[in-house]
């Protein structure tokens, strides 16, 4: 439970208030967020250890705020203040990074531009190099007839070389990273892992928000389960329907496109 200060703003005061105004219930709230009973009753009594983790408690904020009307930007602040900050929390860079991309109407994030940009660099210096090896054998007149069948044997070793390392380069691509790209229309609980210690997304999304992340490898995890038309997901810039499965569910995703259901079911918490 939190510990109020003389005029400092009640969290849960202010979001009970706003849904009262609205002529809302708790139950009402439920279907229409998506965010479990027991978390909403949580957020209107600032019971912060109840909530999963705090960037979960920051995603159902805004989500709670948007529903009835509030500032969500500033009651998400207002919690960090009062709990984060009083508390001494500093281990929530990847929430904050996801509420700062909303604040920018759905841009997408530096680093995968700069990842892409990388991927594009790269991709350059391949087949300059390529293109090198195969003109290099013509550039001196004559050659091939001074040199006979050896010269001729010579070309085609080359281009024999230059082949494998075009296969190469074709078996690199496939494992090189896929861009996966969330857009919500109607909210959805969604955890997102993407091989690091900290999970790209853990928190209820709100409609017409935009993620997009760039890794070789990704855990998409739905810990209320979902429907299909409450988002679109997009691997490499191609739209994927995930398999249709109940309750919750959890999907394997590596590059390029391969998206396999994990039989484990994930619990309500996000690693």
């Amino acid at each position: 439970m939190s510990r109020e200060r003389p005029g400092e703003m009640r969290i849960g005061e202010v979001l009970r208030e706003a849904r009262e105004r609205e002529g809302l219930d708790l139950r009402e709230v439920e279907q229409r967020t998506k965010i479990r009973l027991k978390y909403l009753r949580a957020l209107e009594a600032e019971d912060w250890v109840e909530l999963p983790s705090s960037a979960y408690a920051k995603g159902f904020l805004r989500t709670y705020a948007q529903l009835v009307g509030l500032d969500a930007e500033a009651l998400v602040d207002e919690f960090r203040r009062q709990v984060e900050g009083a508390s001494g929390e500093a281990g929530y860079p990847l929430g904050d990074q996801v509420l700062e991309r909303r604040r920018r109407a759905g841009r997408r994030p530096r680093g995968h531009r700069v990842a892409i940009l990388a991927a594009i660099a790269a991709l350059v210096v391949i087949v300059a190099a390529a293109a090198i090896g195969l003109t290099g054998s013509d550039d001196e007149p004559g050659r091939g007839d001074r040199g006979g069948g050896h010269a001729g044997a010579d070309k085609r070793g080359d281009q024999g070389k230059d082949r494998g390392k075009r296969g190469e380069g074709e078996s690199s691509n496939s494992n090189r990273a896929t861009t996966l790209a969330l857009t919500i229309r109607d909210s959805v609980e969604v955890c997102l892992l993407g091989g690091g210690a900290n999970p790209l997304i853990a928190q209820v999304l709100a409609p017409g928000t935009e993620e997009s992340y760039t890794r070789r490898k990704f855990e998409l995890r739905f810990p209320s389960g979902f429907d299909s038309d409450q988002f679109r997901l997009e691997l490499g810039g191609h739209e994927r329907l995930l398999p249709k499965a109940k309750g919750a569910v959890a999907y394997s995703i590596r590059a390029p496109k391969r998206v396999t259901e994990l039989p484990e079911r994930p619990g309500e918490e996000c690693p």
